[in-house]
């Protein structure tokens, strides 16, 4: 992911000025494909364009600039574990989220709920969530 950041980051840039023109939370989703409040044709052409390009699978969008680009997810309905790009400008994060310098080594058999990120540049991480 940090590769993909790093060779891509016209594609976080665009991602970013199209999302933190308006503080409206948003969700745009490739997979599986859900927007709300639904966009256009035209605008979820651009998005899965960019999607693709650093192979994600959508953005949530909570306003003021937070985002989470969804990369890889697994389990049901809310318990499962998550990996994503963060943009946090104003430090918007889960309040007990643990700083890590790598996310490779992550505990996924803990039976708690545990958030884990990793600064990567100004305001983007990478980041890692654990539901069980």
């Amino acid at each position: 992911m940090l590769s993909v950041f790093r060779e891509n980051r016209n594609v976080f840039a665009e991602l970013r000025e199209s999302l933190c023109v308006d503080s409206d939370r948003r969700v745009v989703m490739m997979d599986p494909e859900w927007s709300e409040p639904e966009v256009s044709p035209q605008e979820k052409e651009q998005f899965y364009h960019l999607f693709q390009s650093i192979n994600a699978k959508g953005v949530y969008y909570d306003g003021d600039c937070n985002m989470r680009i969804a990369v890889w997810s697994i389990g049901f309905g809310g318990d499962g574990d998550y990996k994503y790009y963060a943009h946090w400008p104003s430090g918007h994060r889960e309040s007990d989220a643990i700083e890590r310098s790598s996310l490779d080594s992550i505990d996924r058999s803990s039976l708690d709920i545990e958030f884990f990120y990793r600064p990567i540049e100004e305001n983007w991480y990478l980041a890692f969530d654990h539901w069980p």
